[in-house]
């Protein structure tokens, strides 16, 4: 288990193509990483999609101004993109894998074009309310899996969702789906290789039955 209380020390460990799953708590241990994540992406050079769910336009906008980004010029260039999920996860009520590797894809040609890298995120909450988990879990392992897109990139999993919609036998499978697994707390943020997680370690950690 690795414990990082500086996120900076963190996000120097990521590469293009590096796919991690974060767990969390609350909106605020959520935000706590996304978006300094995101505003330290921009400050590398990379270009940022937001892809959201549970947040808006504007709470994102006000996330990074709060770690420093000048957004608007930000986001009248390109370098930020924050579709909702129903244009990029689930459109007309279908998940379809090649579809949304296809957006990362082209997200990237035109970050590119421009000399950018790329760093992302996705709130995937909407994969539990509608019942698309079987579909979500699909797309995780082909990401990790097929992942030609050099990108950067976190999925977010709120823990309240998972269990409020019955779907704690996911976790695992969702972690093993990541090269790395992060779990906010309150002393600091922990981070954990798949292929060294049991149950018991994510029941501890979450404080939820498996």
């Amino acid at each position: 288990m690795l414990v990082y209380n500086d996120l900076a020390n963190f996000f120097d460990t990521f590469e293009p193509r590096h796919h991690v799953a974060l767990f969390y708590d609350s909106e605020e241990s959520k935000r706590r990483v996304l978006f300094p994540f995101l505003a330290d992406g921009l400050n590398r050079g990379r270009g940022v999609v937001y892809v959201y769910a549970d947040e808006t336009p504007e709470d994102i906008r006000r996330g990074l101004q709060a770690y420093g980004v000048d957004v608007e010029p930000n986001e009248r260039a390109g370098n930020l993109i924050m579709p909702r999920y129903t244009e990029w996860y689930i459109e007309n009520g279908k998940v379809e894998v090649l579809k949304i590797m296809n957006h990362w894809e082209e997200a990237y040609g035109r970050f590119s074009e421009r000399g950018l890298g790329m760093r992302v995120t996705g709130e995937v909450a909407p994969f539990f309310r509608e019942g698309k988990v079987r579909d979500l879990l699909r797309y995780e392992y082909a990401l990790h899996k097929f992942l030609r897109t050099p990108m950067e990139a976190i999925c977010a999993y709120g823990v309240q969702t998972i269990v409020e919609t019955g779907y704690t036998d996911m976790i695992m499978p969702l972690i093993r789906a990541h090269g790395k697994a992060i779990f906010t707390a309150e002393g600091g943020i922990m981070i954990l290789e798949p292929e060294n997680i049991e149950a018991s370690d994510v029941e501890r950690l979450l404080e939820i039955e498996i």
